[in-house]
């Protein structure tokens, strides 16, 4: 039977939780475990009465939150912010924009698992939106708003094209946070085919052509993109038809006197080093 003794030396109580047997016809103790002063079974008692937790939650932080955080100090989120000011409570335009890009990098799937994805990740605690604001249906709703102009042969109105818009802001964000590199920049000429249905007229963007993945039968776009050698930030990109001839003086404008691109370089694309002092 165990019970609570103590032992007294010079002016100091101590503690021992104690276990007595007979031993040969004699009360002897046979095991003692050493406990310490008041304070700290004192201690002990305390810790031992508070509730013990029934479960535990695992979030996901490592990746999720380093995007968040370069989405912060590159200046992106405010940015998008300033381009499609927030309404109300909920998560904005630029919440939904980034939490699309981050599930994409940290998880690819469709919109309809990006709200259980986002409840296991830190996200939910930075942003304070619960997981239900960010249903398919939502992002659907979001991206719908955007006042996406139409593409035509001779280009886009850029000034009624909200993405163009907010890639200008982004791009003037990264330079002056000395983000956008004066040296190098790549250039590279894609096309993508999609599942868009033949019948839909709603895009006149997605047309038929030779396909690099041998998939003739899809609709597809062609893409330009212009990316910093250096940091590795997406800078410029144009979306246009298959059969448009891409070259670098179409995004030449967009990126300004930083650009080191070849002038009428197609593709593939073309690496150029920008000559010192130019």
């Amino acid at each position: 039977m165990a019970s609570l003794i103590t032992k007294r030396k010079g002016k100091q109580s101590y503690y021992y939780v104690v276990t007595s047997q007979r031993v040969n016809g004699q009360p002897r103790i046979v095991q003692q475990i050493y406990l310490g002063k008041a304070e700290r079974l004192a201690r002990l008692v305390r810790n031992a009465t508070q509730p013990v937790p029934l479960n535990a939650t695992s979030l996901d932080l490592g990746l999720p939150g380093a995007l968040w955080q370069a989405a912060l100090s590159s200046g992106a989120f405010a940015a998008l912010q300033q381009a499609w000011p927030p309404r109300g409570h909920g998560p904005s335009v630029a919440h939904h924009l980034l939490l699309a890009a981050f599930h994409r990098i940290c998880a690819p799937g469709p919109k309809t698992q990006v709200a259980a994805w986002y409840d296991r990740t830190v996200l939910r605690r930075l942003w304070g939106f619960p997981s239900s604001a960010f249903t398919s249906q939502a992002f659907w709703d979001c991206f719908d708003s955007l006042e996406i102009a139409k593409p035509t042969v001779g280009g886009v109105d850029e000034g009624s094209d909200d993405l163009l818009q907010a890639q200008d802001a982004l791009l003037a964000a990264f330079r002056a946070r000395d983000l956008v590199s004066s040296r190098v920049l790549a250039y590279d000429t894609t096309n993508f085919h999609t599942w868009i249905a033949t019948g839909n007229d709603r895009c006149t963007l997605a047309q038929r052509g030779h396909n690099k993945q041998k998939r003739n039968d899809l609709r597809q776009v062609g893409l330009s993109y212009a990316l910093d050698g250096e940091h590795g930030l997406s800078l410029m990109h144009q979306l246009g038809w298959i059969r448009q001839h891409a070259t670098a003086g179409g995004i030449r404008p967009r990126l300004g006197g930083r650009s080191a691109l070849e002038p009428g370089s197609a593709c593939p694309a073309r690496l150029a080093r920008r000559p010192p002092g130019s």
